[in-house]
């Protein structure tokens, strides 16, 4: 493997690695809004943010992959359904 090669291979895995930190705190931060509102609800306002966060650091993660070729769109949308069916059902989400 090329030395840019190499480079590129670490700069590709720390930004990974960032996007899956930033992943987790913000689960981190959702699992704290349950019983933050009143009556034991869920502060809304809150919550929203935080799915506007994590959806801007999922899509900047899609995106980069592929500007940088690693991946075609066609081959995340097979990867988003395969992963999708991992809880068994296809339903564009995955529990919590």
């Amino acid at each position: 493997m090329s030395l840019i090669n190499w480079i590129f291979d670490i700069y590709q895995h720390t930004q990974v690695e960032k996007a899956r930190e930033e992943s987790a705190d913000l689960r981190r931060e959702l699992s704290s809004l349950k019983n933050a509102g009143s009556a034991g609800g869920v502060n809304n306002e809150k919550l929203e943010r935080a799915l506007g966060e994590l959806a801007l650091a999922t899509r900047t993660v899609q995106r980069m992959l592929l500007d940088k070729g690693i991946c075609t769109h066609e081959e995340f949308a097979a990867k988003l359904r395969e992963v999708d069916l991992e809880d068994g059902r296809s339903d564009g989400r995955l529990p919590l």
